[in-house]
C-alpha cells in the first residue's frame, strides 16, 4: 500500500511538472503592431526584420501582426506598455514629449538616403542618447528614418519662399509644421496615412512627405512637381518597441537572436524607402511630373529661415545631459 502510494504521488509530482514546464521546443508568438498599408516600406520592413529574427532563434519564435492595428497610431506607447500587443512601429513626434534626443533626425538638410540616415540615427542614439534613459517603460529594438521631406505640388510652381505664402500645405507634427508655420503657408495636419484624401480632394495645394509615397498612396494622378532641396526639408524618426515584461520573459538566447536583426539591422532595411523612390522615378515621368532641384533662391530663403532649429535642439538636448553640439556634429557626418 505504502509503495502505491509513493507510486501515486510520484506520478503526480510529474503531472505537475508537465503541466507547468513548456516543452522544449515551444513556440513564442509576438503580436506585432503595424498601422501602415501592405506595401509600405514600414510593413516591408516589419516583415523582413521580423523573420529574420524568428529564423535566428530557430523558430523559437514567431511574429503575428494583426489585420488592423490594435491602437491608433498616436497610442502605440500606451499599448505596447499596457501589454495590448508586444511589438509595435512608433512614429516618434507621438511622443515628443518623452523622446526629444532622436528629433535630431528632423532637422532640415541633413538626410542622404533613407539606409544611411537611419545607420546614423542608430549609431547616435547608442553613442550620446542611451544613457538619458528616454525609452524607460519598453524595450528599444531600433529606431530608423523614412527618405525624407519633399514639397510636392499639385498645381502650382514655388520658386521662392513668398511663393508659398498662404498655400494650404499638408504637414505631419514636428518640424514639417515649423517649416511651412515660418514660410507662412497654411497647415493641413495630416497623419500620413491619410494623406491621399486629402490630396485626392483638392484640400492641399500642397504636401510635404517623403516622394515615394506618392507612388506608393497612389498619388501620382494629382501631384505636377516635386521639389527636393539638398539633404531634404525634414525626416521623421521612428522607433521599434516591445513590452518590456515580454522581453525580460524571454530566454537569453531568444533574446540574442532578436538582439542580432535588430538595431543596426533594422536600420539597414530603411533602404526599401530608397528602394520605392527607385521605382516610382519613371512613374514620375511616365505621368508627366516634374521631379526638380528646388532653386538655389528657395534654398537659400528656407536655411535662412530655419536657422534656429538646429540650436533650439541642441538646448533641448543639454537639457536632457547630452552633449548636443557633439551628438549633432556626429550625426551629421554620419548621415550625410
Amino acid at each position: 500500500m505504502k509503495k502505491l502510494s509513493t507510486a501515486i504521488i510520484g506520478a503526480a509530482a510529474i503531472g505537475l511538472f508537465l503541466s507547468v514546464t513548456p516543452p522544449v521546443n515551444a513556440q513564442t508568438k509576438l503580436i506585432y503592431n503595424n498601422f501602415t498599408p501592405p506595401t509600405h516600406p514600414i510593413t516591408l520592413m516589419a516583415k523582413r526584420w521580423s523573420n529574420e529574427a524568428s529564423e535566428a532563434s530557430g523558430g523559437k519564435i514567431k511574429f503575428r501582426f494583426p489585420a488592423k492595428s490594435l491602437a491608433p497610431p498616436p497610442r502605440q506607447w500606451s499599448m505596447i506598455t499596457s501589454g495590448i500587443a508586444d511589438v509595435a512601429m512608433l512614429a516618434n513626434f507621438f511622443e515628443g514629449k518623452r523622446l526629444t534626443l532622436p528629433e535630431v533626425a528632423t532637422l532640415p538638410f541633413m538626410t542622404s538616403t533613407a539606409e544611411k540616415t537611419s545607420i546614423a540615427l542608430w549609431k547616435t542614439y547608442k553613442k550620446f542618447f542611451e544613457s538619458a534613459n528616454e525609452y524607460k517603460g519598453v524595450k528599444l529594438l531600433s529606431l530608423f528614418v523614412h527618405g525624407g521631406g519633399d514639397l510636392n505640388m499639385l498645381k502650382k510652381e514655388i520658386h521662392q519662399v513668398s511663393d508659398l505664402q498662404n498655400l494650404k500645405i499638408r504637414v505631419s507634427r514636428g518640424m514639417a509644421s515649423k517649416e511651412m508655420k515660418a514660410v507662412g503657408a497654411v497647415l493641413v495636419p495630416t497623419p500620413g496615412v491619410k494623406t491621399f484624401e486629402v490630396v485626392s480632394k483638392g484640400i492641399v495645394d500642397g504636401a510635404i512627405l517623403p516622394s515615394s509615397d506618392i507612388a506608393k498612396m497612389k498619388m501620382i494622378p494629382y501631384i505636377k512637381y516635386i521639389y527636393t532641396v539638398p539633404g531634404k526639408l525634414y525626416n521623421t524618426p521612428f522607433s521599434i518597441l516591445m513590452n518590456q515584461k515580454k522581453w525580460d520573459g524571454l530566454s537569453k538566447d531568444v533574446q540574442a537572436a532578436i538582439t542580432s536583426k535588430a538595431g543596426l539591422n533594422i536600420s539597414r532595411h530603411a533602404k526599401a524607402w530608397d528602394d520605392g523612390l527607385a521605382e516610382a522615378m519613371p512613374k514620375f515621368k511616365a505621368a508627366g511630373i516634374k521631379y526638380l532641384p528646388a532653386s538655389p533662391k528657395l534654398v537659400a530663403e528656407m536655411k535662412a529661415k530655419f536657422a534656429s532649429f538646429a540650436d533650439d535642439w541642441v538646448k533641448a538636448a543639454t537639457k536632457k545631459g547630452v552633449d548636443g553640439r557633439a551628438a549633432l556634429s556626429f550625426y551629421r557626418k554620419n548621415a550625410m
